[in-house]
């Protein structure tokens, strides 16, 4: 009798705990399907242009309002400067965004590119906003977002101050010459890797940048970057795969990240790569 008292016991607890695990395991699944649904949502709205300027969503204003050149003044034409306007504007990528998100997501955007191999901690979207519940951060790696990587890092540097211009065809493969709007030392010859990049071409590349007067070269790879790509003769190239921006997107706002997405799957033409 005690002896199948206990066998019912067990097996009861044994159901308990099999019970749990699914109902933990089926919740992380449906947080996380949440995420990816929301994320698609709002990009979408974005896209489609559902949002207007007069009702602040994750997208805020229309993109073209965002990404639109200033007129220029009435007077005598003028030869155009090899540095175009800056495609991704940082005060309206926060425009409507909470004083607490502007300022961190400014300090984030703002930090010098070549510490960027060191950066970590916890994503700055994780925090509560004075008490508001925190949104997730938008991953790249999760979230089945579809946009190219190439068009999202040109994006990413243009929202924290670069300049974009057109690679001379003596500079081939090589597509955009990047320049801070604040210091023209901070420079970076753009080149977009389908494949993975290696050595002796990050080596050969960097060269050619060099002889263009640009003494840094960044990289968009698809599928990262050899080991020895980080060796010292080399440290002065720059290489952002998959894994490497998601961690640096997912330190920014949802709200911002998600609009600096929209961007970089719209405007290729308007960030250079057209």
């Amino acid at each position: 009798m005690w002896f199948i008292v206990v066998i019912v016991l067990l097996a009861t607890l044994v159901a308990a705990l099999l019970w749990r695990n699914n109902e933990a395991r089926a919740r992380v699944e449906r947080e996380r399907e949440q995420r990816r649904a929301r994320s698609d949502q709002m990009l979408a709205r974005v896209l489609l242009g559902e949002e207007r300027s007069d009702r602040h969503t994750i997208g805020g204003g229309p993109i073209t309002e965002i990404l639109q050149p200033p007129a220029a003044p009435a007077g005598p034409p003028t030869r155009a400067p090899a540095v175009t306007p800056q495609p991704v504007d940082v005060d309206f990528l926060l425009e409507g965004e909470p004083t607490t998100v502007a300022e961190r997501a400014r300090q984030q955007l703002g930090r010098p590119t070549t510490l960027l191999s060191g950066l970590g901690g916890e994503p700055t979207s994780a925090r509560a906003d004075g008490g508001r519940p925190a949104s997730p951060p938008l991953s790249l790696l999760e979230g089945r977002i579809d946009v190219p990587l190439d068009a999202l890092v040109v994006a990413w540097f243009s929202a924290r101050g670069y300049l974009m211009g057109p690679a001379p065809d003596s500079a081939q493969p090589i597509r955009l010459l990047m320049t801070h709007r604040d210091n023209r030392d901070r420079s970076y010859a753009f080149f977009f890797d389908r494949g993975r990049l290696h050595a002796q071409r990050a080596a050969d590349l960097l060269k050619v940048a060099r002889t263009h007067g640009i003494r840094r070269l960044l990289v968009a790879a698809e599928h990262g970057a050899d080991a020895n790509v980080a060796s010292a003769r080399l440290q002065d190239v720059l290489v952002l795969d998959w894994v490497s921006l998601d961690r640096e997107i997912r330190k920014l706002d949802f709200g911002v990240a998600a609009k600096l997405v929209a961007i970089a799957r719209t405007r290729r033409g308007v960030l250079g790569l057209a």
